[in-house]
């Protein structure tokens, strides 16, 4: 079969590597239909996130058909249409025991895509555990939201919101902000965006939750929508990781800022407003507390129109393009700007609905 296999910094191919088989009783080999391309696709690729393991195959935002089950395995049948939750955890380590299993000690060597063979494949090997059949009106496409979406149910949930009448801002209208934004909508709370990128601002103008105000740049925002840039806010979700001071001085009193940027970027936060001001920094990352389930119902609900937010569906031969598209030059090993609207975009893997 072939695999889109990551061996160094600004190196990967398609390759061809031997098929899949079950081995332990749990085991499902799924056939791939779609997965999409992740900023964490890109951080390894561009080496800005240096975790991945030479040799793995890249990729974990994923459906596809159930081909072979273990023996052990009796919740699904081989024909089945899946969505496949790529966070393992062993439920066993300490921080597993203390409520982070994203966070589980033995992620070296389990994580999809990181360090376990991901996605961009045509062939992957999963847990019956970490399966969730797919309805019937529900498409590949839809479906492969569901782990970006859980990742960000995880961060609006650290928000403890308990008032919709707040101010609140979403930084960057990429996959995550368009998702966070949306996301926030369903919990009843109104936040403006903020985003520079033509090619983004285009994209997500179109496609933004009722009566939610886009704009360019962050003062004007303020302005705008408070009357003054001085205004303060009391949350704001940034998926640029580039905002950090910007939005500290900028939150009132119990105000949150929660970051979800992969960014190797480092600030400077006065500790007395912390106290003083009751504020809360807060990072999120991966799915949990059952947030990968409550993502799928939420798209098979109609709650966040996933199909809405895929913007590019490239064939897996044209992987370099689909990077492309998100700015990441495989080719010429350089990241450039965006040149054409998008947001989330995924490589079809085969023809499978």
């Amino acid at each position: 079969m072939k695999a889109l296999k990551f061996n160094r910094v600004w190196d990967v191919q398609i390759q061809d590597v031997e098929p899949l088989r079950c081995i332990e009783p749990d085991d499902v080999v799924v056939d791939i239909a779609v997965c999409g391309v992740c900023g964490t696709d890109v951080g390894i690729i561009t080496g800005s996130y240096p975790v991945a393991i030479p040799g793995t195959t890249l990729g974990h935002e994923t459906t596809g058909v159930v081909t072979q089950i273990g023996k052990g395995v009796t919740r699904f049948n081989v024909g089945d249409r899946v969505v496949i939750n790529p966070t393992y955890s062993c439920g066993h380590c300490r921080m597993c025991q203390t409520g982070s299993p994203n966070h589980c000690e033995k992620k070296l060597g389990t994580e999809a895509g990181v360090s376990y063979d991901g996605a961009f494949a045509e062939q992957y090997l999963a847990k019956e555990s970490s399966l969730i059949k797919l309805d019937d009106h529900v498409s590949m496409e839809e479906a492969s939201l569901t782990e970006p979406l859980s990742c960000t149910l995880t961060g609006v949930d650290k928000l403890g919101i308990t008032h919709t009448n707040i101010r609140a801002a979403v930084a960057g209208a990429g996959p995550m902000g368009m998702l966070y934004i949306w996301a926030l909508h369903a919990r009843g709370v109104k936040a403006f965006m903020v985003e520079k990128n033509e090619s983004r601002v285009q994209f997500a103008k179109e496609n933004l939750p009722p009566e939610c105000e886009l704009y360019t740049d962050f003062d004007e925002a303020l302005t705008q929508q408070y009357g003054d840039k001085l205004a303060l806010i009391d949350l704001c979700v940034d998926t640029t990781g580039q905002l950090t001071e910007y939005i500290f001085e900028h939150l009132a009193p119990g105000g949150k800022l929660l970051n979800v940027a992969l960014k190797d970027k480092h600030a400077n936060l006065d500790i007395l407003k912390i106290a003083d001001k009751s504020l809360s920094v807060i990072g999120s990352i991966d799915s949990l507390n059952n947030s990968f389930e409550r993502a799928y119902a939420m798209i098979r609900d109609g709650v966040i129109p996933a199909g809405r937010l895929v913007s590019q569906v490239f064939d897996f031969n044209d992987y370099l393009q689909a990077f492309l598209t998100v700015g990441c030059d495989i080719a010429c090993k350089t990241q450039k700007p965006l040149f054409t609207p998008n947001c989330k975009v995924l490589i079809r893997i085969s023809d499978l609905k």
